[in-house]
């Protein structure tokens, strides 16, 4: 994540514009004021995750957070709805180890967003077991070499 006083790179726009690329699987290019995309994250206030992609059509967005950025959660969760993606499960428990994984949120709650049940539960077990597509990792996930430990 970028430190919360950089700006991001990219194309300046306004809120619906970046949710609106986001939805549709861009991972950069473009922010507002408010939020910008880093990778498969989507990013409020400079430093909050909001929304994590699983895959293109799957995605996770962060249910608690502070009350100041509530609102904000209900605009994207609009624009997902917008965009053909619906609510298919509250407080997702699969998500606390993507997020611990990918953020570093230990103590975080997620509802799963997806436009097929089945293919969303099955993008969140992938995620969960450590199976990332390269908008995570574009070179790979790093790995320790077999031989070194890898603490």
């Amino acid at each position: 994540m970028l430190p919360p006083f950089g700006d991001p790179e990219g194309e300046r726009t306004d809120n619906a514009t970046v949710l609106e690329r986001f939805a549709a699987g861009a991972t950069g290019g473009v922010f507002s004021s408010l939020l910008h995309i880093e990778g498969a994250t989507l990013m409020m206030s400079g430093d909050v995750p909001a929304a994590l992609r699983l895959a293109p059509r799957s995605m996770l967005v962060r249910v608690d957070l502070p009350d100041e950025q509530q609102p904000l959660r209900v605009v994207v969760e609009q624009a997902l709805a917008a965009s053909g993606l619906r609510r298919l499960d509250d407080a997702t428990l699969f998500a606390t180890p993507i997020a611990v994984q990918v953020l570093g949120l230990r103590m975080s709650t997620w509802d799963l967003w997806g436009a097929d049940l089945d293919e969303a539960f099955a993008d969140m077990r992938a995620a969960a077991a450590g199976e990332w597509g390269p908008e995570f990792f574009p070179e790979g996930p790093q790995m320790a070499a077999p031989d070194q430990p890898d603490w």
